[in-house]
């Protein structure tokens, strides 16, 4: 008998394994409805950037310290059905400071080069929105003391976001939740 009360525990055990593999996967959207925008809908995108590695520190020159321009970014690997992307990047540890904003970037782009413009509109006809400070384009870390996280991601969306220039992370949050193909986040920290 306890024999098999072990075994019952053992297949407990893998079927809770499963679930939450499951729940992770996306397999608990039984109606193909709206796309998580948590990192459990993280998808193939591959997402990095030249100046630091995800976890790494972040150069002081895309800071307020230094030059405050934006770092490299490049991503691949899209999945099918990518009709545009999007760009956000903020500082869970100053109460979702939001640094940047960006959507309708094509999908045959394959990233950023350092100092974006702060363009409403870039020539590629990519938008951006307004950060935390109430102005267009990126803003650089700036933490008001100890070591902060900056959390980019790029989400791979099935349709072009019907909004204008300048609209902020809560409204594009909203607009590409039932568009989301992937997400994937790249990391960096900076410290003063």
């Amino acid at each position: 008998m306890a024999r098999d009360s072990g075994q019952w525990t053992v297949w407990i055990a893998v079927g809770a394994v499963l679930a939450v593999a499951l729940v992770a996967c996306g397999g608990d959207d039984d109606d193909g409805g709206s796309a998580s925008l948590t990192p459990s809908a993280t998808g193939p995108i591959v997402f990095t950037s030249e100046a630091f590695s995800s976890g790494g520190e972040i150069p002081v020159e895309y800071s307020c310290d230094g030059d405050n321009i934006s770092p490299p970014l490049a991503w691949s690997r899209l999945p099918a059905g990518t009709e545009s992307l999007a760009l956000t990047m903020e500082d869970p540890d100053a109460n979702g400071y939001v640094h940047w904003v960006m959507y309708n970037i094509p999908p045959e782009s394959m990233g950023l080069g350092a100092d974006t413009l702060a363009d409403e509109e870039l020539d590629d006809g990519s938008l951006q929105g307004v950060n935390s400070r109430g102005e267009i384009g990126y803003t650089g870390p700036c933490p008001p003391g100890g070591e902060h996280r900056y959390v980019l991601r790029i989400y791979a969306l099935n349709a072009e976001i019907d909004l204008e220039a300048g609209a902020t992370l809560a409204e594009v949050e909203t607009a590409i939740a039932d568009h989301v193909l992937a997400l994937s986040e790249l990391v960096g920290t900076y410290s003063r």
